[in-house]
């Protein structure tokens, strides 16, 4: 772990750094506030040992900077200053410092006083981490790797109301694997599941990076298309469409091919809501499921 040891005693930093050295970390210096939080800003110290009397920003200012920091980033500040008292104490841990220690303090107390900065940092960078797995897990379908459900639906919520300050339109796309059921029920749903996930890369490849793709359920999946008119979002309809009847699927079944029916719908200016332009894009769908499958069938939503 790369600790930050911000001392404008060259004296102190190098006895510091051999303390930080001798418990297995990287120290890292530097002599002033400034220079220390433009390091901070480039690079996530978890543990920061922070002397408060120096030039130009002292170590107050430089504890607050970096409290105003928005970031996930965890950062266990010990202050280390040459003031002793409990109004000194208090000031530093008001401004942010997580530890206050004096250079009076031996090397014993300040190594374990360290110690418990890098464990703190530790459970914190552990807690951060599991916290966006977790929001990955809650936007995210398990099988696919896509955005599930809700997900997608809170997306195409925000791409509406975002197009409508614009004044821009948004398309949607309803995608449906053709007789999926089929191949669950001849392959087994370990094949068929094998299947989705190569459909669902498919569509990553031929979608734009700011489109935003969801499994709406079972085999049926939803594009939300930003800034797009209904022309573009056929085209882009067309080219998935396309793409997936020549998708190769020996990797799983020799032989195995799979087509997709799609519906489309564009909101002119995005003035619509979320319901009732999926319902549009869902019964495009299903004309394309009546006219034969393996086809795009549009609409064009306006105002209501």
């Amino acid at each position: 772990m790369k600790i930050l040891i911000v001392d404008d005693d060259p004296v102190i930093r190098g006895i510091i750094s051999k303390l930080v050295s001798d418990m297995g970390h990287e120290p890292v210096t530097a002599s002033d506030g400034g220079t220390a939080l433009e390091q901070i800003k480039e690079y996530s110290y978890p543990v920061v040992l922070l002397d408060w009397m120096m030039t130009g920003m002292d170590g107050i200012e430089v504890c607050r900077a970096i409290r105003t920091m928005e970031n996930d980033n965890v950062c266990y500040i010990i202050m280390n200053s040459a003031r002793e008292g409990s109004s000194s104490i208090s000031e530093a841990l008001k401004a942010g410092a997580n530890d206050y220690t004096t250079k009076m303090t031996d090397s014993i107390e300040l190594r374990a006083r360290i110690g418990v900065g890098i464990r703190t940092a530790q459970l914190g960078m552990e807690l951060v981490e599991l916290n966006r797995k977790l929001k990955y897990l809650v936007r995210t379908d398990g099988l696919t790797g896509l955005l599930n459900h809700a997900a997608i639906l809170r997306e195409l919520d925000m791409e509406l109301d975002r197009g409508r300050r614009d004044a821009t339109s948004t398309s949607v796309l309803m995608l449906d694997l053709d007789k999926f059921k089929a191949v669950n029920d001849t392959y087994g749903h370990q094949a068929g599941d094998q299947v989705l996930i190569s459909f669902s890369r498919k569509l990553v490849g031929k979608c734009r990076s700011f489109d935003r793709i969801g499994r709406y359920g079972g085999e049926e999946f939803l594009i939300v298309l930003p800034r797009t008119l209904n022309k573009d979002a056929v085209l882009i309809a067309e080219r998935i469409r396309l793409e997936i009847a020549d998708m190769n699927l020996d990797n799983i079944i020799q032989g195995l091919k799979i087509t997709c029916s799609i519906g489309t719908c564009s909101a002119v200016l995005s003035v619509q809501h979320t319901s009732a332009l999926v319902s549009a894009a869902d019964a495009s769908l299903y004309r394309a499921k009546e006219a034969g499958r393996n086809c795009v069938m549009s609409c064009t939503r306006k105002r209501q």
